[in-house]
């Protein structure tokens, strides 16, 4: 009787571990999906800046206002 609740005793052990292992993943998971979308917005507005560096013209008034931008890091 006493092997069949140390047996018991273990396997109760280990569904804990792997209950907890299963949350810590399920976090991960989760972090890393904001991230990606966090990500894909950023990609996003990039194109969005390239597309528009792209179709600017000969115009010279739409060159001076490119060039008035100021650089992402100010």
């Amino acid at each position: 009787m006493a092997d069949i609740q140390k047996r018991l005793d273990d396997l109760e052990i280990k569904l804990a571990h792997q209950e907890q292992q299963i949350h810590d993943l399920s976090e991960m998971v989760s972090d890393q999906w904001q991230f990606i979308e966090r990500l894909g917005g950023a990609l996003s507005k990039a194109n969005t800046r390239l597309e528009s560096l792209e179709n600017i013209d000969n115009n010279p008034n739409n060159i001076q206002s490119a060039l008035d931008e100021k650089p992402p890091h100010y």
